[in-house]
């Protein structure tokens, strides 16, 4: 989860992994209440006003920076770190009844809220709560009862404490939520530029003495990725290439199928790596991705001059595998919120000729023939859910292809399924083999 490096810095461990330990070097070194960071004594009560009080705290959280919560930590009404005060479990008021609040009386719902419990080592039974709220991309989040939705209030945080938005300030708040998606898709049209550009070269260039690459590999699907909430990872030394890199290799490996693994050398770019080969592609300072992997156009064996064949079950898995690699990109450098996505079909043999798809090798007619589309297809995700949650990947994966085949007559995918299935009936053995990250 992004939160601001403040905090790390400041409690000498991330947020995520805080123990009572942690705390109580807090009070001692007196840590203070910031704009991300609120300490407070008391659980939050089960009344309306208590409800209230936990939507306007963590909605304030995202509407500003981010931060954290942290529930039995007494400020003393000094503004910081004061006292540890663990309390005992509230019968009914845990996690589920947390979330349950926030869902209700947040519109629209805070995103990836983070909510753990911390038992206390030093008072049997006795625990904290430690609330962390990313900065979300769909603020401003409003507070407002359930079913009184035309009375709401939008707080941020203001130093140590919370204050209301005038309706002019939440107006502006829309205006600039909106911008920031433009900018968004702006981002990931460069991205995808500068990214095929790239490809373009390497599969054109003669320098390394031959043929161009793209005669022998014509065939390219690509991957753009912009994660909405940016996130940070040095890349501007040998060494800083060489761990980013390392770093891609190890987490893609943890993909639905290796196809979206790099080979080095490690290579440099402005704030980014690149890599060359099978999967070529570049891993950006912010979060960003690209990577294109090449897929096969074979030639019907009956028609020589015939259009050439796309086998789609190959292409949908290598999508998913893209969509992982992506994600897990973004989060390694602390991005957050929504990942936009644009996949793209590439020929490089100089033909704009029609490819007939084919589903498999036992279907029977084959697919419709056509060119390869000429527009991306895109789509938003949360980052967050793909990364955790492999289905998550796998429709994300499905809405992309589904458009691209689309454009070339075919219906839908032939393994891919909108609920976040791999039809596993319907790979040959190859394929399977290929599925290190899935049960097959």
């Amino acid at each position: 989860m992004a939160l601001p490096a403040r905090l790390t810095a400041a409690l000498g461990r991330h947020p995520d992994d805080l123990t009572e330990d942690d705390l109580q070097r807090a009070v001692e070194s007196q840590i203070p209440e910031s704009v991300d960071l609120d300490w407070k004594k008391d659980f939050y009560k089960g009344s309306d006003a208590g409800k209230k009080e936990l939507a306007k705290d963590v909605s304030a959280m995202a509407n500003t920076a981010g931060g954290m919560v942290v529930i039995g930590v007494d400020d003393g009404k000094q503004d910081h770190a004061h006292d540890l005060a663990p309390f005992d479990p509230v019968q009914g008021h845990g996690e589920e009844w947390i979330r349950s609040v926030l869902a209700n009386w947040v519109q629209p719902v805070v995103p990836n809220v983070g909510v753990r419990p911390v038992k206390s080592a030093t008072k049997a039974g006795k625990i904290y709560w430690v609330l962390t709220v990313p900065p979300s991309t769909q603020a401003p989040h409003a507070v407002a009862a359930p079913g009184n939705d035309y009375n709401f209030r939008v707080h941020v945080r203001h130093g140590t404490t919370t204050r209301t938005l005038a309706e002019s300030e939440i107006a502006q708040r829309y205006r600039d939520r909106f911008q920031a998606a433009s900018d968004d898709v702006d981002r990931l049209h460069q991205v995808a530029e500068a990214g095929f550009g790239y490809l373009s070269a390497y599969l054109t260039s003669t320098e390394h003495g031959g043929s161009p690459r793209a005669t022998y590999s014509p065939g390219w699907v690509s991957l753009a990725a912009v994660p909405a909430v940016r996130g940070t990872y040095p890349l501007t030394t040998h060494a800083d290439r060489n761990a980013a890199f390392g770093r891609f290799y190890k987490i893609a490996c943890g993909g639905v199928t290796t196809n979206a693994l790099p080979e080095r050398p490690v290579l440099v770019g402005r704030r980014q790596v690149r890599f060359e080969g099978a999967v070529t592609g570049q891993l950006h300072q912010d979060g960003s991705f690209y990577g294109a992997r090449y897929i096969s156009l074979q030639s019907d064996q009956y028609n020589s001059d015939g259009p050439k064949r796309l086998y789609h079950r190959g292409l949908e898995l290598d999508l998913v595998a893209q969509v992982q690699a992506a994600a897990a990109w973004a989060a390694e450098t602390g991005a957050a919120g929504d990942l936009v996505l644009s996949a793209a079909l590439h020929r490089f043999d100089g033909s704009d000729g029609p490819v007939r798809l084919v589903a498999s090798e036992e279907a029977f007619p084959d697919g419709p023939a056509a060119p390869l589309p000429e527009t991306p297809a895109q789509t938003t995700a949360d980052l967050s859910a793909i990364v955790t949650d492999r289905r998550e990947a796998v429709v994300t994966a499905y809405t992309l292809v589904a458009d691209l085949l689309a454009d070339m007559g075919a219906h839908q995918p032939h393994v891919l399924t909108s609920e976040g299935d791999i039809l596993i009936n319907r790979l040959n053995a190859d394929h399977r083999r290929e599925l290190t990250g899935w049960d097959a």
